[in-house]
Protein backbone atom coordinates (compact mmCIF):
# COMPACT_ATOMS: atom_id res chain seq x y z
CA UNK A 1 0.00 0.00 0.00
CA UNK A 2 2.55 2.42 1.11
CA UNK A 3 3.96 1.49 -2.67
CA UNK A 4 0.85 2.69 -4.34
CA UNK A 5 0.86 5.98 -2.15
CA UNK A 6 4.28 7.11 -3.10
CA UNK A 7 2.98 5.91 -7.40
CA UNK A 8 0.04 8.19 -6.55
CA UNK A 9 1.77 11.06 -5.19
CA UNK A 10 4.35 10.70 -7.72
CA UNK A 11 2.20 10.77 -10.57
CA UNK A 12 0.19 13.97 -8.94
CA UNK A 13 3.30 15.91 -8.45
CA UNK A 14 4.57 15.27 -11.93
CA UNK A 15 1.45 16.25 -13.57
CA UNK A 16 1.46 19.29 -11.56
CA UNK A 17 4.61 20.51 -12.37
CA UNK A 18 3.56 19.84 -16.35
CA UNK A 19 0.85 22.20 -15.57
CA UNK A 20 3.25 24.96 -14.81
CA UNK A 21 3.36 24.74 -10.74
CA UNK A 22 7.03 25.06 -10.05
CA UNK A 23 6.90 25.82 -5.94
CA UNK A 24 5.81 23.57 -3.71
CA UNK A 25 5.92 24.65 0.29
CA UNK A 26 6.35 22.00 2.73
CA UNK A 27 5.89 22.19 6.77
CA UNK A 28 7.57 19.48 8.70
CA UNK A 29 5.03 16.89 9.53
CA UNK A 30 4.81 12.60 9.57
CA UNK A 31 1.43 11.96 8.11
CA UNK A 32 2.21 13.83 4.94
CA UNK A 33 5.31 12.15 4.40
CA UNK A 34 4.71 10.69 1.03
CA UNK A 35 3.40 14.13 0.07
CA UNK A 36 6.13 15.93 0.73
CA UNK A 37 9.12 12.88 -0.02
CA UNK A 38 7.62 12.99 -3.90
CA UNK A 39 7.70 16.63 -4.12
CA UNK A 40 11.19 16.95 -3.17
CA UNK A 41 11.65 13.72 -5.34
CA UNK A 42 10.18 15.65 -8.59
CA UNK A 43 12.51 17.10 -11.07
CA UNK A 44 11.06 20.76 -11.95
CA UNK A 45 9.77 21.46 -8.41
CA UNK A 46 11.68 23.37 -5.70
CA UNK A 47 10.60 22.50 -2.69
CA UNK A 48 10.57 25.25 0.53
CA UNK A 49 10.20 24.28 4.22
CA UNK A 50 8.50 26.49 6.70
CA UNK A 51 8.59 25.81 10.30
CA UNK A 52 4.95 27.59 11.09
CA UNK A 53 2.37 26.69 8.85
CA UNK A 54 0.74 29.70 8.87
CA UNK A 55 3.66 31.41 8.04
CA UNK A 56 3.69 28.62 5.26
CA UNK A 57 0.33 29.71 3.88
CA UNK A 58 1.39 33.56 3.86
CA UNK A 59 4.82 32.63 1.93
CA UNK A 60 3.03 30.47 -0.73
CA UNK A 61 0.10 33.32 -0.99
CA UNK A 62 3.02 35.88 -1.73
CA UNK A 63 5.10 33.72 -3.97
CA UNK A 64 1.82 33.17 -6.07
CA UNK A 65 0.48 37.24 -5.99
CA UNK A 66 4.66 37.54 -7.37
CA UNK A 67 4.65 35.51 -10.05
CA UNK A 68 1.16 34.62 -11.24
CA UNK A 69 1.80 30.84 -11.29
CA UNK A 70 -0.15 28.55 -8.69
CA UNK A 71 2.24 27.41 -5.64
CA UNK A 72 1.44 24.23 -3.65
CA UNK A 73 1.22 23.98 -0.01
CA UNK A 74 1.92 20.87 1.66
CA UNK A 75 1.45 20.19 5.79
CA UNK A 76 0.56 17.57 8.16
CA UNK A 77 -3.07 16.61 9.91
CA UNK A 78 -4.57 18.37 12.88
CA UNK A 79 -4.37 22.21 13.83
CA UNK A 80 -1.13 22.41 11.05
CA UNK A 81 -4.41 22.67 8.90
CA UNK A 82 -6.36 24.92 10.34
CA UNK A 83 -3.25 27.37 10.53
CA UNK A 84 -3.48 27.61 6.52
CA UNK A 85 -6.98 29.45 7.23
CA UNK A 86 -6.06 33.44 6.92
CA UNK A 87 -4.00 32.46 3.76
CA UNK A 88 -6.79 31.29 2.33
CA UNK A 89 -9.41 33.20 2.77
CA UNK A 90 -7.12 35.81 1.89
CA UNK A 91 -5.92 33.91 -1.47
CA UNK A 92 -9.88 33.45 -1.97
CA UNK A 93 -10.53 36.88 -1.53
CA UNK A 94 -7.62 38.28 -3.88
CA UNK A 95 -8.35 35.63 -6.20
CA UNK A 96 -4.97 34.21 -5.80
CA UNK A 97 -3.60 30.73 -6.58
CA UNK A 98 -2.64 28.17 -4.45
CA UNK A 99 -2.89 24.25 -4.97
CA UNK A 100 -3.44 23.43 -0.55
CA UNK A 101 -2.49 19.52 0.15
CA UNK A 102 -3.37 18.39 3.60
CA UNK A 103 -2.42 15.11 4.87
CA UNK A 104 -5.08 13.27 6.85
CA UNK A 105 -5.85 10.42 8.91
CA UNK A 106 -7.97 7.34 7.61
CA UNK A 107 -11.71 7.51 7.99
CA UNK A 108 -11.52 4.99 10.50
CA UNK A 109 -9.58 7.27 13.34
CA UNK A 110 -11.73 10.30 12.88
CA UNK A 111 -13.75 10.81 15.50
CA UNK A 112 -11.83 8.14 17.16
CA UNK A 113 -9.38 9.96 19.84
CA UNK A 114 -6.58 9.60 17.68
CA UNK A 115 -3.98 12.17 17.69
CA UNK A 116 -3.62 15.05 15.18
CA UNK A 117 -7.04 14.08 14.03
CA UNK A 118 -9.77 16.55 13.69
CA UNK A 119 -12.42 17.44 11.02
CA UNK A 120 -10.44 18.54 7.66
CA UNK A 121 -13.71 18.11 5.65
CA UNK A 122 -14.21 21.09 3.76
CA UNK A 123 -12.47 22.66 6.38
CA UNK A 124 -12.10 26.02 4.48
CA UNK A 125 -15.69 26.06 3.55
CA UNK A 126 -16.61 28.81 1.17
CA UNK A 127 -13.06 30.08 0.85
CA UNK A 128 -11.95 27.64 -1.48
CA UNK A 129 -12.84 27.33 -5.39
CA UNK A 130 -12.84 23.30 -5.36
CA UNK A 131 -12.72 21.08 -2.35
CA UNK A 132 -11.80 17.17 -3.29
CA UNK A 133 -10.97 14.07 -0.85
CA UNK A 134 -8.63 11.57 -2.21
CA UNK A 135 -9.26 7.87 -2.03
CA UNK A 136 -7.12 5.87 0.66
CA UNK A 137 -6.65 2.77 -1.83
CA UNK A 138 -4.41 4.41 -4.42
CA UNK A 139 -5.02 1.50 -6.28
CA UNK A 140 -5.52 4.34 -10.05
CA UNK A 141 -2.64 6.65 -10.39
CA UNK A 142 -4.20 7.99 -13.39
CA UNK A 143 -6.60 9.31 -11.27
CA UNK A 144 -4.26 10.86 -9.34
CA UNK A 145 -2.92 12.66 -12.79
CA UNK A 146 -6.38 13.79 -13.91
CA UNK A 147 -6.63 15.41 -10.36
CA UNK A 148 -3.42 17.53 -10.65
CA UNK A 149 -4.43 18.96 -13.61
CA UNK A 150 -7.69 19.95 -12.30
CA UNK A 151 -6.59 21.12 -9.48
CA UNK A 152 -4.09 23.56 -11.18
CA UNK A 153 -6.75 24.54 -13.54
CA UNK A 154 -9.23 25.63 -11.63
CA UNK A 155 -6.67 27.90 -9.17
CA UNK A 156 -5.24 29.55 -12.31
CA UNK A 157 -6.83 29.35 -15.20
CA UNK A 158 -10.03 30.85 -15.68
CA UNK A 159 -11.48 34.66 -14.55
CA UNK A 160 -11.54 33.44 -11.36
CA UNK A 161 -7.96 32.17 -9.87
CA UNK A 162 -7.84 31.05 -6.10
CA UNK A 163 -7.39 28.84 -3.84
CA UNK A 164 -7.93 24.90 -4.62
CA UNK A 165 -7.87 21.89 -0.89
CA UNK A 166 -7.24 18.49 -1.71
CA UNK A 167 -7.40 16.86 1.83
CA UNK A 168 -5.16 13.46 1.65
CA UNK A 169 -5.91 10.88 3.97
CA UNK A 170 -2.75 8.48 4.56
CA UNK A 171 -2.75 4.93 6.20
CA UNK A 172 0.27 3.55 8.03
CA UNK A 173 3.32 2.31 6.85
CA UNK A 174 4.38 6.42 5.53
CA UNK A 175 7.68 5.67 5.04
CA UNK A 176 8.98 4.74 1.26
CA UNK A 177 8.66 0.43 1.48
CA UNK A 178 11.37 1.05 -1.55
CA UNK A 179 12.90 3.52 -3.87
CA UNK A 180 11.04 6.35 -4.40
CA UNK A 181 9.30 6.51 -8.21
CA UNK A 182 9.77 8.94 -10.76
CA UNK A 183 6.83 10.33 -13.50
CA UNK A 184 6.85 11.94 -16.26
CA UNK A 185 3.10 13.82 -17.18
CA UNK A 186 1.78 12.37 -19.69
CA UNK A 187 -1.70 14.65 -18.80
CA UNK A 188 -0.72 17.66 -17.98
CA UNK A 189 -1.21 20.69 -20.27
CA UNK A 190 0.45 24.61 -19.13
CA UNK A 191 -1.93 26.87 -17.52
CA UNK A 192 -3.17 29.76 -19.57
CA UNK A 193 -4.95 32.73 -17.63
CA UNK A 194 -8.05 33.12 -19.88
CA UNK A 195 -8.45 36.62 -20.43
CA UNK A 196 -12.49 37.34 -21.08
CA UNK A 197 -13.75 39.95 -23.54
CA UNK A 198 -16.96 40.12 -23.96
CA UNK A 199 -18.41 42.19 -27.10
CA UNK A 200 -21.03 43.59 -26.00
CA UNK A 201 -18.52 45.16 -23.12
CA UNK A 202 -17.02 46.90 -26.12
CA UNK A 203 -19.75 48.51 -26.98
CA UNK A 204 -21.08 49.18 -23.65
CA UNK A 205 -18.14 51.34 -23.02
CA UNK A 206 -17.10 53.06 -26.24
CA UNK A 207 -21.02 54.09 -26.39
CA UNK A 208 -19.51 56.72 -23.42
CA UNK A 209 -17.23 58.24 -25.47
CA UNK A 210 -16.27 61.83 -25.65
CA UNK A 211 -18.46 62.51 -22.28
CA UNK A 212 -16.27 63.62 -18.91
CA UNK A 213 -15.04 60.21 -17.53
CA UNK A 214 -13.03 59.09 -14.36
CA UNK A 215 -11.18 55.67 -13.98
CA UNK A 216 -10.93 54.74 -10.30
CA UNK A 217 -8.63 51.40 -10.18
CA UNK A 218 -8.42 49.61 -7.00
CA UNK A 219 -5.62 46.63 -6.42
CA UNK A 220 -5.18 45.01 -9.52
CA UNK A 221 -2.46 42.42 -10.13
CA UNK A 222 -1.08 43.28 -13.90
CA UNK A 223 2.30 43.39 -16.09
CA UNK A 224 3.75 46.21 -17.29
CA UNK A 225 2.14 45.52 -20.83
CA UNK A 226 -1.38 45.07 -18.92
CA UNK A 227 -0.96 48.66 -17.36
CA UNK A 228 0.49 50.38 -20.17
CA UNK A 229 -2.96 49.10 -22.16
CA UNK A 230 -4.92 50.86 -19.16
CA UNK A 231 -3.12 53.80 -18.98
CA UNK A 232 -3.51 53.91 -23.48
CA UNK A 233 -7.50 53.83 -22.34
CA UNK A 234 -7.31 56.42 -20.61
CA UNK A 235 -4.87 58.89 -22.39
CA UNK A 236 -7.85 57.71 -25.83
CA UNK A 237 -10.28 58.50 -23.43
CA UNK A 238 -8.92 62.10 -21.96
CA UNK A 239 -10.08 60.54 -18.82
CA UNK A 240 -8.26 60.96 -15.39
CA UNK A 241 -7.39 58.05 -13.21
CA UNK A 242 -7.32 57.96 -9.46
CA UNK A 243 -5.27 54.53 -8.37
CA UNK A 244 -4.54 52.88 -5.91
CA UNK A 245 -0.83 52.03 -5.41
CA UNK A 246 -1.85 48.41 -5.65
CA UNK A 247 -2.92 48.60 -9.03
CA UNK A 248 0.20 49.33 -10.32
CA UNK A 249 -0.71 52.16 -12.19
CA UNK A 250 0.70 54.94 -10.61
CA UNK A 251 4.18 56.62 -11.89
CA UNK A 252 2.62 55.87 -15.38
CA UNK A 253 1.97 59.75 -16.89
CA UNK A 254 0.34 62.66 -16.05
CA UNK A 255 -3.77 61.27 -16.65
CA UNK A 256 -3.13 58.74 -13.39
CA UNK A 257 -3.30 61.00 -10.73
CA UNK A 258 -0.67 61.62 -7.71
CA UNK A 259 -2.68 63.94 -4.66
CA UNK A 260 -6.05 63.14 -6.28
CA UNK A 261 -7.85 62.37 -2.29
CA UNK A 262 -7.46 66.12 -1.87
CA UNK A 263 -9.17 67.70 -5.20
CA UNK A 264 -12.06 64.84 -5.42
CA UNK A 265 -14.63 67.57 -3.63
CA UNK A 266 -13.64 70.82 -5.65
CA UNK A 267 -16.87 71.73 -7.78
CA UNK A 268 -16.70 71.73 -11.38
CA UNK A 269 -14.70 68.55 -11.22
CA UNK A 270 -18.09 66.03 -11.14
CA UNK A 271 -17.39 62.92 -13.72
CA UNK A 272 -20.33 61.88 -16.10
CA UNK A 273 -19.21 58.58 -15.95
CA UNK A 274 -17.53 56.71 -13.31
CA UNK A 275 -15.67 53.55 -14.50
CA UNK A 276 -13.78 51.44 -11.41
CA UNK A 277 -11.36 48.53 -12.69
CA UNK A 278 -9.55 46.71 -9.94
CA UNK A 279 -10.94 46.25 -6.49
CA UNK A 280 -12.53 48.22 -4.11
CA UNK A 281 -10.08 51.49 -3.44
CA UNK A 282 -7.98 51.35 0.32
CA UNK A 283 -8.48 55.33 0.48
CA UNK A 284 -11.43 56.72 2.41
CA UNK A 285 -11.57 59.84 0.91
CA UNK A 286 -11.84 58.01 -2.76
CA UNK A 287 -14.59 55.53 -1.29
CA UNK A 288 -16.85 58.71 -0.13
CA UNK A 289 -16.33 60.41 -3.20
CA UNK A 290 -17.24 56.75 -5.36
CA UNK A 291 -20.30 56.56 -3.20
CA UNK A 292 -20.98 60.05 -3.47
CA UNK A 293 -20.85 61.17 -6.72
CA UNK A 294 -24.00 62.08 -8.88
CA UNK A 295 -22.04 60.33 -12.04
CA UNK A 296 -25.11 59.46 -14.45
CA UNK A 297 -23.06 56.13 -15.06
CA UNK A 298 -21.15 53.77 -13.04
CA UNK A 299 -19.60 50.86 -14.60
CA UNK A 300 -17.86 48.04 -12.27
CA UNK A 301 -15.64 45.89 -14.28
CA UNK A 302 -16.35 42.86 -12.89
CA UNK A 303 -14.37 39.70 -14.58
CA UNK A 304 -14.44 37.36 -11.45
CA UNK A 305 -18.90 38.45 -11.49
CA UNK A 306 -17.84 39.04 -7.67
CA UNK A 307 -19.80 41.75 -7.62
CA UNK A 308 -17.46 43.59 -5.38
CA UNK A 309 -19.12 46.41 -4.35
CA UNK A 310 -20.32 47.33 -0.47
CA UNK A 311 -22.11 51.03 -2.11
CA UNK A 312 -24.57 48.95 -3.71
CA UNK A 313 -24.86 52.08 -6.26
CA UNK A 314 -23.01 50.80 -9.90
CA UNK A 315 -25.48 51.01 -12.39
CA UNK A 316 -23.57 48.36 -14.86
CA UNK A 317 -21.05 45.23 -13.98
CA UNK A 318 -19.31 44.57 -16.70
CA UNK A 319 -17.64 40.81 -17.21
CA UNK A 320 -14.59 41.07 -19.43
CA UNK A 321 -11.17 41.54 -18.01
CA UNK A 322 -9.64 44.99 -17.66
CA UNK A 323 -6.87 44.70 -19.89
CA UNK A 324 -8.87 43.44 -22.18
CA UNK A 325 -11.53 45.27 -22.18
CA UNK A 326 -9.61 48.76 -21.91
CA UNK A 327 -7.34 47.74 -24.96
CA UNK A 328 -9.42 46.76 -26.97
CA UNK A 329 -11.84 49.83 -26.57
CA UNK A 330 -9.04 52.00 -26.75
CA UNK A 331 -9.01 52.48 -30.72
CA UNK A 332 -12.62 53.13 -30.22
CA UNK A 333 -12.70 56.13 -28.08
CA UNK A 334 -13.14 60.07 -28.90
CA UNK A 335 -11.63 62.24 -26.36
CA UNK A 336 -14.02 64.16 -23.44
CA UNK A 337 -11.15 66.91 -24.86
CA UNK A 338 -8.31 68.64 -22.78
CA UNK A 339 -9.67 70.54 -20.70
CA UNK A 340 -11.31 67.77 -18.57
CA UNK A 341 -8.16 65.72 -18.45
CA UNK A 342 -5.93 68.68 -18.14
CA UNK A 343 -8.49 70.73 -15.05
CA UNK A 344 -7.76 67.42 -12.82
CA UNK A 345 -4.27 67.12 -13.68
CA UNK A 346 -3.69 70.91 -12.59
CA UNK A 347 -5.84 70.41 -9.24
CA UNK A 348 -3.96 67.59 -8.39
CA UNK A 349 -0.17 68.99 -9.03
CA UNK A 350 -1.61 71.90 -6.89
CA UNK A 351 -2.94 69.38 -4.62
CA UNK A 352 0.76 67.38 -4.41
CA UNK A 353 2.57 70.88 -3.71
CA UNK A 354 0.14 71.51 -0.81
CA UNK A 355 0.61 68.52 0.98
CA UNK A 356 4.67 67.97 0.35
CA UNK A 357 4.70 71.82 2.75
CA UNK A 358 2.95 69.63 5.17
CA UNK A 359 5.06 67.07 4.87
CA UNK A 360 8.61 68.64 5.11
CA UNK A 361 11.32 66.93 4.18
CA UNK A 362 13.38 65.50 7.59
CA UNK A 363 12.04 63.71 10.26
CA UNK A 364 10.34 61.05 9.21
CA UNK A 365 6.45 60.67 10.43
CA UNK A 366 4.26 57.72 8.14
CA UNK A 367 3.26 59.91 5.50
CA UNK A 368 6.96 61.71 4.09
CA UNK A 369 8.64 57.72 5.16
CA UNK A 370 6.30 56.53 2.15
CA UNK A 371 7.22 58.78 0.29
CA UNK A 372 10.68 58.55 0.47
CA UNK A 373 10.52 55.38 0.19
CA UNK A 374 8.51 55.41 -2.94
CA UNK A 375 11.64 58.22 -4.51
CA UNK A 376 14.46 56.08 -2.79
CA UNK A 377 14.25 52.75 -4.24
CA UNK A 378 15.13 51.78 -7.98
CA UNK A 379 12.43 50.86 -9.60
CA UNK A 380 12.63 47.27 -9.71
CA UNK A 381 12.94 46.83 -6.46
CA UNK A 382 8.86 45.77 -5.22
CA UNK A 383 7.01 47.19 -2.60
CA UNK A 384 4.82 44.97 -0.32
CA UNK A 385 2.11 47.51 1.67
CA UNK A 386 0.58 46.19 4.11
CA UNK A 387 -3.13 46.69 5.04
CA UNK A 388 -3.95 49.56 7.92
CA UNK A 389 -1.98 52.64 7.20
CA UNK A 390 0.72 51.59 5.14
CA UNK A 391 -1.54 50.70 2.42
CA UNK A 392 -3.38 54.12 2.87
CA UNK A 393 0.26 55.69 2.67
CA UNK A 394 1.54 54.79 0.02
CA UNK A 395 -1.33 55.64 -1.83
CA UNK A 396 -1.85 58.74 -0.93
CA UNK A 397 1.70 60.24 -0.71
CA UNK A 398 2.93 58.88 -3.92
CA UNK A 399 4.89 61.25 -4.83
CA UNK A 400 4.45 62.68 -9.00
CA UNK A 401 8.60 62.14 -9.14
CA UNK A 402 8.26 58.62 -8.33
CA UNK A 403 8.96 55.95 -10.26
CA UNK A 404 6.62 53.31 -11.20
CA UNK A 405 7.09 49.57 -9.95
CA UNK A 406 5.29 46.89 -8.70
CA UNK A 407 3.25 46.79 -5.35
CA UNK A 408 2.02 44.05 -3.76
CA UNK A 409 -0.80 44.45 -1.19
CA UNK A 410 -2.71 41.89 0.77
CA UNK A 411 -6.61 43.79 0.02
CA UNK A 412 -8.53 40.80 -0.30
CA UNK A 413 -9.38 40.29 3.16
CA UNK A 414 -7.93 43.50 4.27
CA UNK A 415 -5.72 41.46 7.46
CA UNK A 416 -2.84 42.93 9.07
CA UNK A 417 -1.47 39.24 9.34
CA UNK A 418 1.30 37.57 7.56
CA UNK A 419 2.13 40.54 5.71
CA UNK A 420 6.07 39.73 6.62
CA UNK A 421 5.67 36.02 5.47
CA UNK A 422 3.98 37.53 1.84
CA UNK A 423 6.98 39.74 1.52
CA UNK A 424 9.37 36.73 1.69
CA UNK A 425 7.64 34.32 -0.40
CA UNK A 426 7.47 37.66 -3.05
CA UNK A 427 11.27 37.85 -2.96
CA UNK A 428 11.65 34.55 -3.27
CA UNK A 429 9.24 34.00 -6.09
CA UNK A 430 10.87 37.23 -7.88
CA UNK A 431 14.22 36.58 -7.09
CA UNK A 432 14.73 40.01 -6.57
CA UNK A 433 14.59 42.73 -3.35
CA UNK A 434 11.74 43.79 -1.62
CA UNK A 435 11.14 46.29 0.75
CA UNK A 436 7.73 45.42 3.18
CA UNK A 437 6.51 48.60 4.82
CA UNK A 438 4.67 47.25 7.45
CA UNK A 439 3.25 48.41 11.46
CA UNK A 440 4.67 47.43 14.07
CA UNK A 441 1.72 45.57 15.37
CA UNK A 442 1.45 43.71 12.14
CA UNK A 443 5.51 42.75 12.74
CA UNK A 444 4.38 41.19 16.02
CA UNK A 445 1.34 39.37 14.47
CA UNK A 446 4.01 38.01 12.30
CA UNK A 447 7.41 37.35 13.73
CA UNK A 448 7.29 33.72 12.47
CA UNK A 449 7.62 35.20 9.23
CA UNK A 450 10.88 37.00 10.20
CA UNK A 451 12.20 34.12 11.86
CA UNK A 452 11.53 32.75 8.21
CA UNK A 453 13.08 35.07 6.43
CA UNK A 454 15.75 35.32 8.87
CA UNK A 455 16.59 31.30 7.84
CA UNK A 456 15.91 31.91 4.24
CA UNK A 457 18.49 33.62 0.95
CA UNK A 458 15.66 36.23 0.43
CA UNK A 459 16.78 39.46 0.19
CA UNK A 460 13.99 41.35 2.10
CA UNK A 461 14.16 44.44 4.11
CA UNK A 462 11.09 45.12 6.26
CA UNK A 463 10.67 49.10 7.45
CA UNK A 464 8.91 49.44 10.09
CA UNK A 465 6.76 52.84 11.40
CA UNK A 466 6.98 52.04 15.09
CA UNK A 467 4.29 54.37 16.92
CA UNK A 468 4.12 51.83 19.34
CA UNK A 469 0.46 50.41 18.83
CA UNK A 470 -2.81 50.59 16.46
CA UNK A 471 -2.18 54.22 15.80
CA UNK A 472 -5.15 53.89 13.27
CA UNK A 473 -7.56 54.07 15.96
CA UNK A 474 -6.51 57.01 16.78
CA UNK A 475 -8.30 58.02 13.09
CA UNK A 476 -11.86 56.50 14.39
CA UNK A 477 -14.51 58.00 16.02
CA UNK A 478 -13.50 55.70 19.25
CA UNK A 479 -10.56 58.21 19.78
CA UNK A 480 -12.73 60.65 21.37
CA UNK A 481 -14.17 58.38 23.86
CA UNK A 482 -10.64 58.17 25.30
CA UNK A 483 -10.59 56.72 28.98
CA UNK A 484 -14.53 56.19 28.98
CA UNK A 485 -14.13 53.54 26.19
CA UNK A 486 -10.95 52.32 27.99
CA UNK A 487 -8.83 53.75 24.19
CA UNK A 488 -5.48 52.60 25.14
CA UNK A 489 -6.40 49.64 26.41
CA UNK A 490 -8.56 47.99 24.27
CA UNK A 491 -7.65 49.81 20.83
CA UNK A 492 -4.00 51.49 20.80
CA UNK A 493 -2.84 48.84 22.78
CA UNK A 494 0.56 50.14 23.31
CA UNK A 495 3.73 47.03 23.30
CA UNK A 496 6.62 48.51 24.16
CA UNK A 497 8.71 46.00 22.66
CA UNK A 498 12.26 46.61 21.71
CA UNK A 499 12.52 45.63 17.89
CA UNK A 500 16.42 45.75 18.14
CA UNK A 501 16.18 43.31 20.30
CA UNK A 502 13.27 41.45 18.44
CA UNK A 503 16.03 41.57 15.58
CA UNK A 504 19.38 40.44 17.51
CA UNK A 505 17.35 37.53 18.73
CA UNK A 506 16.69 36.65 15.02
CA UNK A 507 19.92 36.80 13.64
CA UNK A 508 18.02 39.88 11.30
CA UNK A 509 20.28 42.78 10.15
CA UNK A 510 18.75 46.11 12.42
CA UNK A 511 18.89 50.01 11.30
CA UNK A 512 16.99 52.69 13.35
CA UNK A 513 16.87 56.05 12.10
CA UNK A 514 14.18 59.23 12.10
CA UNK A 515 15.52 61.20 9.10
CA UNK A 516 14.73 61.07 5.96
CA UNK A 517 18.73 61.05 4.31
CA UNK A 518 19.54 57.82 6.65
CA UNK A 519 16.50 56.22 5.60
CA UNK A 520 17.51 56.62 1.91
CA UNK A 521 21.27 55.15 2.53
CA UNK A 522 20.02 52.27 4.73
CA UNK A 523 17.16 51.19 2.08
CA UNK A 524 19.35 51.47 -0.96
CA UNK A 525 22.37 50.05 0.52
CA UNK A 526 21.23 46.58 2.73
CA UNK A 527 21.26 43.52 1.81
CA UNK A 528 20.23 40.31 2.81
CA UNK A 529 17.18 40.44 5.79
CA UNK A 530 17.15 43.61 7.51
CA UNK A 531 14.35 45.39 9.69
CA UNK A 532 14.80 49.28 9.60
CA UNK A 533 12.93 50.73 12.79
CA UNK A 534 11.88 54.25 12.22
CA UNK A 535 10.37 55.58 15.55
CA UNK A 536 7.12 57.64 14.92
CA UNK A 537 6.05 59.63 17.88
CA UNK A 538 2.47 59.16 17.97
CA UNK A 539 0.84 62.34 18.83
CA UNK A 540 3.04 64.76 16.56
CA UNK A 541 1.66 62.21 13.52
CA UNK A 542 -1.79 62.16 14.70
CA UNK A 543 -1.70 66.63 14.58
CA UNK A 544 0.33 66.00 10.93
CA UNK A 545 -2.75 63.67 9.71
CA UNK A 546 -5.38 65.99 10.67
CA UNK A 547 -3.81 68.86 8.92
CA UNK A 548 -3.28 66.65 6.36
CA UNK A 549 -7.04 65.93 6.30
CA UNK A 550 -7.98 69.83 6.62
CA UNK A 551 -6.61 69.93 3.35
CA UNK A 552 -9.23 67.90 1.72
CA UNK A 553 -12.09 70.26 2.82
Amino acid sequence: MTDLAYRATGRFWAELAACGVTDVVVSPGSRSTPLAVSARNQEGLRVIVQLDERVAGFCALGMAKASGRPVALVCTSGTAVANYLPAVVEAHHSGVPLVVCTADRPPELRDAGAGQTIDQVKLYGVHVRWYVETPCDFDDPDYFARLAVRAATTAGAGPNPGPVHLNWPFRKPLEPQSPVPRFSATVGQPIESVRPLVEADVGALNGLAGRRGLIVAGALDVDDVGAAAIVGFAEAAGWPVVADAGSQLRGRGPLVLDGAEWVLRRAGLVPDVLVRIGGPPSNRAVIDFVDTSGSADRLLVDPRRRWEDPSFKWTTALASDPVALLGATAPLMASAGDAWAVGWAEAAGDAWERVESVLGSDDLLEPLLAATLLRALPSEVAVYASSSMPVRDVTSFWPPDALPRRVLVNRGANGIDGVVSSALGASLALGQPVVALVGDVALLHDVGGLLAASLSDADLTVVVPNNDGGGIFSLLPVAEGGSDVHFGELFHTPHGVGLGKLAAGLGVNYHRTGQADDLVEAVTKTSGVTLIEVPIDHGTAIKQRKQLAYLAE
